[in-house]
């Protein structure tokens, strides 16, 4: 009889065996308030992917461009990734109100693709 193992979220491909694992939803850290023109960070972590996925920060939807892009580390865990991206930025008043999408995926199929989001909230003082 087999043992039960830990359930994981993963799709597996049978491709030349090849398999795909699903991240978990990606985890924003940032303010709660950005404060107009001053330099600001806000890091995306998307973990346990296999292979190495991208994370990308998108402005509003995640059709647009994404923007510049952070500085992204990489580390491993039993053999799947866990994928940072930091990004700095100095909010503007165009940035009150915006949706920042951070997004995991894959560049080929199956794209296994996750979001999460924060809100800018704009304050000009300290």
């Amino acid at each position: 009889m087999s043992k039960l193992i830990k359930p994981v979220i993963a799709f597996f491909q049978e491709f030349n065996n090849f398999v795909t694992v699903r991240p978990h939803e990606p985890t924003i850290t940032s303010p709660t308030v950005f404060i107009q023109g001053i330099p600001t960070t806000v890091t995306c972590l998307s973990e346990d992917g296999y292979p190495q996925q991208s994370v990308d920060w998108f402005r509003n939807t995640v059709s647009s461009e994404t923007l510049l892009s952070g500085v992204i580390s990489v580390d491993t865990n039993n053999e799947t990734y866990n994928v940072r991206n930091t990004l700095t930025f100095t909010p503007t008043q165009g940035d009150d109100g915006v949706l920042f999408i951070c997004q995991s995926s894959y560049s080929d199929e199956p794209r296994l693709i996750e979001n999460s989001s924060t809100v800018i909230r704009l304050t000009s003082e300290l």
